[in-house]
């Protein structure tokens, strides 16, 4: 469990801003539902049996996909093993993922923080894959637009 960074700070904010994302997209309730319990792993002591326990198999395997392998101790080798996951599991997880780093970069631009160019990168590198894995369109110009340098 990680409990640091200002996503950490946000939190329930950052859930609901995800779900709503997810559902202006058109995504039914289970995958706003998997939006409002993204990080619930990584940023609170529940675990993925607590998420299957309190919600069934399907979301906590769409959770699980979202969530970091904190074992891994390397930032870029963790991320790689994240995206790598977000992809095997399917477009409506890649959407999740789409959905959650958008709303990162709009509490980003409202509250002029500053995002590290390594998250950054990751960002666009998930956006990249999801992108050629047949994610939502929409969701792809949306991040693909705020991830556009401001002149």
């Amino acid at each position: 469990m990680r409990a640091s960074g200002p996503l950490r700070v946000r939190g329930c904010p950052h859930a609901q801003a995800v779900a709503d994302i997810l559902r202006d997209a058109g995504h039914d309730q289970r995958a706003q539902v998997v939006g409002l319990l993204h990080d619930v792993v990584e940023d609170t002591p529940r675990s993925i049996q607590d998420v299957r326990d309190g919600f069934g198999e399907t979301i906590a395997a769409m959770v699980q996909a979202l969530t970091e392998d904190d074992s891994i101790r390397n930032y870029a080798q963790r991320k790689a093993a994240l995206r790598a996951q977000v992809i095997g599991a399917g477009t409506t997880v890649m959407d999740i993922a789409l959905a959650d780093k958008i709303a990162s970069l709009q509490h980003a631009g409202l509250t002029a923080t500053r995002i590290r160019p390594r998250k950054l990168a990751h960002y666009e590198a998930t956006l990249r894959l999801a992108a050629a894995a047949g994610a939502d369109e929409a969701l792809c110009r949306r991040l693909a637009e705020l991830l556009e340098p401001n002149p």
